[in-house]
Order: C-alpha cells, then structure tokens, then sequence
C-alpha cells in the first residue's frame, strides 16, 4: 500500500488515497523532521533538539521513543516495510522522497528549469503546473519550532521562484494577457518582489496597457521606499524606461522569442495488467525497489535484467509492477517488445527498435534517421532529462539492449530476457524461477477456480507437479479447465500424466508450451557453441529422470 505525506498545506497523511489520523504536536512534528530528510538517517540528538528545544531535557530521549513506537503503530498498517527504521544514533523514513510533496515539487522544479533552459517549453510547462499544484496552504502550518518556519520559509520562498520562472515561460509563449490577472494578485500579495513586479509590467505592456504597466512602477517604488528606504533596483529601472520609450524590443516580435506552450506527449504504453497475477512477493519488492526515486546520486539510468527460461513469466511480473508504479514517472512510460524470443517472428533490428522509442517520445516518423548511430544519438538527447520508465521485453542479446538505454539519470529501465545479459553495463539483475507449489496452486486456483481445486486437492497437487511450477503452463491448464467446466481435475491429470502427449496437452488458443522450447531450441542451434548442445537436448527426453544438470 502506498503511502503519502503532504505538508505543503495542512498535513495530510494518505494511505491508498484514504486519510491516516495522526494526533499529537511532537508526533506531527517528529513524522516532519524525518520527512524533510526522507531515506536519510536522522540523528536522535536533531530531533530531540528541533522538537523537544530545552524542555524535559531529563526524560525528552524516552519520550521521543514513545514517540517514534506510537508513529509506527499509526502507519505500519499502511506499509509492507517498517516505515520508521532505527538506524544507528537515530531514525529514518523507509519512504521514497517522491511520495513527499515537498520532496516531489524540488524535483519536479529542478526538472521544469532544465527543460525551460534546453528550450522544450511543453515539457517544462507541464512540469511546472504538477509542481505548483501540490500547494495547498501554508507549509508546515501546524508546527511553530524554529526549524520548522526556516523550512517553511525555505519551501516558500523557492515557491515564489517557482511562479516566476513560469511566468517567464508563459510570458515568452505570448500569454501576456492571462498574465496580467494572475501576475497583478501576486504581486499585491508579494509588493517587495521586483521580478513579480517587472513581470506584470512586461504583461502589461504587451496587453496594450501601458499606463496601467507604469503604474505598476511608481506602486513598486513607493512601497520600497516607504519600507525599505530604497529605490527599485537597476533591472526594474530600466524596464520603466523601456515602457516609456515603447521599446520594440519589449515586443514578442522575432520568432526566436516564441515559445509553443502545448500539452506535451506523455506515452503510456503499458499492456494491461493481468487478474491473476500471484505471488511473487519478494521479487516484486525488489523491482519496486529497484523503480523507486531514492533521492540518492546516479550517474545514469537504473537498469535492471529479469532473465529466465520461457514461461515463467518475466513480463507478466515487469508489466504488474510497472502498473503500480507508473504515476511516478512524469514523461511516461514506453513498453516495447523486442521479440527476441517471439516464435514466428525475428527479433527487432537496434534500429527498428529505436524507431519505435523516437515515435514514442512524440518524434515524427519522417524526422527519425535511417542511420542508426544517429537514431540512438537522438533518442539520448531527448531522455537526457527525462524522468521514464522504458520496458524492453524480450529482448535477444546484449548487442540488440546497448543502444536502447536512455541517457537520463531519472530513467528506469526494465529488461526481459531469456539471457541473462550478464555483460550489460551497470545493470542490477532478478533471476526469475519456477513457482514454489504452494504459489503454483494459488495460481491455478485463481484461474481455474477455488471450488473445483478445493474438490479434487490431490488431482490439483498432481497437476501442479506435472506443470513443473511454470506459469505458462498452469496458464494454458487453467484455461482449459475454464474453457470445459465440465471436467474432472482428475480428467486433465491423466492427460498430463502422459509425457508423449503432455506438449499437446499445454497448448490452447495462441499458447504453447512447444512453440516457446522450440524458439529456445532453434537459438541454441545458431549459435556455435551451442549446435552439440541442441542435437543432444532431443536425447534427453529419452532418459526417465525428473531434471539434466550439466
């Protein structure tokens, strides 16, 4: 279960979008600390002296731990993972920073900037509009400690920043008109800021009110008189002499000074998720894991391999977690399937596959080059910055995966391959097995029905044990025994019980068992090394044991 703290505004704590009643001043104030260094350890002696200050300075450590066990009762409910860990000489927050509205609206600005600067006005736009629509009051409304109105007064301030910097987008776009409005409440509401206040007269002048933008000025300059002592500085200055003059150059006339502020294309490719998923906990953690912003330094995008036989269900696994964890990547998310191991079909060639990843990031086709070098030149500049999760699902070989990689650090990449891909350059890697029999039984249950496994549980251990823990193959049994209610578990038993007949027993609709060794197998066959190996995996079948090692 997910779970948000908000404290841009009144503190909200969300579990699955449903509230989670915290009471107490220190508990509150204790739940912010942490949060404001969210993944970091926090040292006790911080805490105690930012929330408790020099009172009960004899018993403060113990109430601080009362504290601490009465936030964890509050919020374990709502997590997988002992939310607040001891760490040593203090505490942390086990939650990424992203699910932290501060946090998420520092990043999202961070990200806004560097688009505004590389000229993708869209991108940036759309970022700044998440941003600032996590502000929902005054930050940190309920605590007065002195570190908590200095980050207050940080997080405000750098939300005036916020506006500003889109004001200059919008105002360069040409949307001095809508500006005007929203620029003229901010600055009666801010008087002292001069950036707000040029901006509103460069709105104003553009709008045709030139009068109203002077005006603006001599409001300006008697305030800061009147409370600082002191004149506009030389920036507003000059601008009050360029309205006077009608400088052209206050014009949005050359097109180098347009800018289109359109709603950005944000890919959502994922196939859908499947019902029936099961299991799988401890690998789904770990792909979690491994998808989660941490706040931590990267020096590229974070990829991890999950390899594994055919069937055992690699992409099913990736695409039920990319489901979950899609809305944290605010430029999309692409899924593509390589077809490395697809029978019927040859993989995709580096450069088709880059020409599907350029279209999906919103580049026409005609504007892709043929040349692949180039392809992946350009499919690296335009992830250079981008925060998205790339899937490559069944992929051939390392050789087809290295030029697909994205370039930005806030990419995640997600890799299924029945290679494990050992060689591919800093990449984390999941090994994926067969299901347990306690798994392997839930899922044949889920598919083929609880009342009828739970009516014949021997055939159904049976079945599973034939199945070899393979999803796969509990998938075509389970649709076989949905497709004809009217069978026995113990009828599909006796089917499978037969090995010369049991690759024709797993194949229904478009699923096969067969097909998918045989893609294995004709592989093996191209590869040098492997053609002694391919003629003798048929000689195997010959010997009555249970499992061949090497």
């Amino acid at each position: 279960m997910t779970l948000e703290i908000s404290f841009l505004g009144p503190l909200q704590v969300l579990a699955a979008d449903a509230p989670v009643r915290l009471v107490g001043h220190r508990r509150i104030g204790v739940l912010a600390r942490l949060a404001m260094n969210a993944g970091q350890p926090v040292h006790a002696e911080r805490i105690l002296t930012d929330i408790w200050g020099d009172s009960s300075a004899a018993t403060a450590a113990k109430q601080l731990h009362i504290v601490i066990s009465k936030l964890r009762r509050a919020l374990g409910p709502h997590t997988a993972e002992e939310i607040i860990q001891t760490v040593p000489g203090g505490y942390r927050l086990a939650l990424v920073p992203d699910h932290i509205d501060a946090h998420l609206f520092l990043r999202l600005a961070k990200r806004a900037r560097t688009g505004q600067a590389q000229g993708a006005g869209a991108a940036a736009d759309a970022l700044f509009r998440r941003a600032l629509q996590l502000w929902r009051g005054e930050p940190l409304a309920e605590l007065t400690a002195p570190w908590a109105r200095i980050e207050a007064a940080r997080l405000e301030e750098e939300h005036l920043n916020v506006l500003e910097d889109h004001a200059d987008l919008r105002l360069a776009a040409g949307d001095h008109h809508a500006m005007a409005a929203e620029l003229a409440v901010h600055v009666r509401a801010h008087p002292l800021r001069e950036r707000a206040a040029a901006q509103l007269m460069l709105a104003l002048h553009r709008a045709g009110r030139p009068s109203e933008a002077l005006a603006v000025y001599q409001d300006t300059r008697r305030v800061m008189i009147s409370e600082l002592g002191i004149e506009p500085g030389i920036e507003l200055c000059r601008l009050h002499q360029a309205v006077l003059a009608k400088d052209p150059a206050l014009d949005l006339t050359t097109p180098a000074q347009q800018v289109t502020v359109r709603e950005p294309y944000i890919p959502a490719e994922l196939p859908a998720d499947t019902r029936a998923f099961t299991a799988r906990a401890a690998e789904t953690h770990r792909l979690r894991t491994a998808l989660g912003l941490d706040g931590s330094p990267a020096r590229g995008p974070l990829v991890t391999v999950i390899d594994g036989p055919g069937g055992i269900g690699k992409s099913a696994l990736t695409v039920h977690v990319a489901h979950a964890m899609a809305a944290r990547f605010t430029d999309g998310v692409i899924y593509l399937n390589l077809h490395g191991s697809t029978p019927g079909l040859d993989p995709l060639t580096p450069a088709q596959a880059l020409r599907h990843l350029l279209r999906s990031l919103g580049l026409d086709g005609a504007a892709v080059s043929a040349d692949p070098g180039e392809a992946a030149a350009r499919y690296r500049s335009l992830t250079a910055t981008s925060d998205l999760l790339v899937i490559l699902d069944n992929a051939r070989d390392v050789r087809q995966i290295r030029p697909l990689i994205p370039a930005g650090s806030g990419c995640r990449v997600l890799i299924t391959s029945r290679d494990p891909l050992v060689i591919l350059d800093n990449a984390r890697h999941l090994h994926l097995g067969a299901l347990h029999a306690a798994d392997a039984a839930a899922l044949l249950s889920r598919l083929a029905g609880p009342d009828r496994v739970n009516a014949e549980p021997q055939a159904a251990e049976r079945i599973v044990h034939l199945c070899g823990g393979v999803p796969l193959a509990l998938q075509i049994v389970g649709a076989r025994l949905a497709a004809r209610p009217d069978w026995a578990l113990s009828d599909l038993e006796v089917r499978l019980a037969d090995a010369t007949r049991r690759l024709d027993v797993l194949e229904y609709a478009d699923l096969a068992i067969r097909a998918s060794v045989a893609v294995s197998h004709h592989q093996l066959q191209e590869e040098p090394a492997g053609r002694d190996a391919a003629h003798l995996l048929p000689l195997l079948g010959l010997l009555d044991l249970p499992s061949h090692t090497p």
